[in-house]
């Protein structure tokens, strides 16, 4: 075999890919934004639904009504919902739609139309950090669809042209199944905005009520690019893997600073297994630090809290079906 005497060696040929790889950070800053190296964007200034609370001291200490969501049009129910800053999103089930309100106000700010499907459920929902386009108002929102046959969460943009809101699906995150012990009854998923992580958590029995064999198996794995349409996680291979103990219905909730805050049940008022509970998981620990049983007796609602949102100001808010909105007021803020 002849060999070419004209090959230049590695690194000359192909020195300035390697003086580059050298000199280019994995991210590079401007702005307010920062460019990471699957070419995304993210808002350095924008941390997430995030609670300035000691944990150790953390108590809810009232639930107070503050308003009601608009019906206009819908024929189906309010499921999950997100904060971004000071603007609350909420989906509606089959994802008839998704509504914008100040979260302060509660006014309704815009109606978007979405694309109904039967098999979303839309019960839980976040923001993440990555942004389709650097002058989108809104960071991706994510749907967790919480159904027995669609195992999914989808990436939307929500955006506006001449004015008018639209969302667009732009990425499809599966959640596959590995082994037959691996399968979870209605998975929802989670962002853990620090650890850059997406959990799932789903019950290992083929039902959504509080056993003693029935309980909440938990997945996290990393958070993918929205730059891959469509992005499967294996259940054999998570970062982590644990279980607690289950609660009738999960509903929604948010992650902050790597505690999981939770809503669980159907708020029925003569069931104990279906009465209103709230819960904090240590997922770092993979502990509960907290459960409130007995929301209703305590405070006197006695609703199915859908899911859990906080806005900047750090009020907790979350929906009792059918249309009323409250506030869960708490006790523990850092700066307090």
């Amino acid at each position: 075999m002849k060999k070419n005497k004209n090959k230049k060696p590695f690194f000359k040929r192909y020195s300035t890919i390697l003086v580059l790889a050298l000199l280019i950070p994995s991210v590079i800053s401007v702005g307010q934004y920062i460019f990471s190296v699957d070419a995304t964007y993210h808002n350095e200034y924008y941390q997430g639904e995030s609670l300035d609370v000691d944990d150790s001291k953390f108590e809810i200490t009232a639930i107070k009504h503050i308003g009601k969501v608009s019906q206009s049009s819908s024929n189906y129910s309010y499921q999950g919902a997100a904060c971004y800053e000071d603007k609350y999103v909420v989906c509606l089930d089959g994802l008839e739609a998704i509504q914008i309100y100040d979260s302060n106000t509660m006014q309704l700010l815009h109606h978007i139309e979405g694309n109904f499907n039967s098999e979303y459920h839309c019960n839980q929902a976040f923001f993440g950090d990555q942004y389709y386009k650097m002058s989108d108002e809104y960071p991706l929102f994510y749907i967790s669809m919480e159904h027995k046959n669609v195992h999914s969460t989808i990436a939307y943009r929500i955006y506006s042209k001449g004015g008018v809101y639209h969302i667009e699906p732009v990425q499809t995150i599966q959640l596959v199944f590995d082994k037959t012990e691996d399968t979870i009854y209605y998975p929802n998923s989670y962002y853990d905005f620090d650890e850059g992580l997406i959990y799932y958590a789903g019950y290992t029995e083929s039902n959504y009520m509080r056993g003693d064999t029935n309980k909440l198996r938990y997945y996290s794995f990393p958070m993918p690019s929205y730059r891959e349409e469509y992005y499967e996680l294996h259940t054999d291979n998570p970062i982590d893997r644990f279980e607690l103990a289950s609660e009738t219905a999960t509903q929604g909730g948010f992650i902050s600073h790597s505690h999981l805050y939770q809503t669980f049940s159907f708020g029925s008022k003569d069931e104990p297994l279906r009465m209103p509970v709230m819960r904090v998981v240590d997922l770092k620990n993979k502990t509960i630090i907290k459960e409130y049983k007995n929301l209703g007796e305590q405070f006197g609602v006695y609703k199915e809290f859908e899911h859990l949102a906080v806005n900047n100001k750090g009020r907790l808010i979350s929906l009792g079906n059918p249309f009323d909105i409250y506030e869960f007021e708490y006790s523990g803020k850092l700066n307090s």
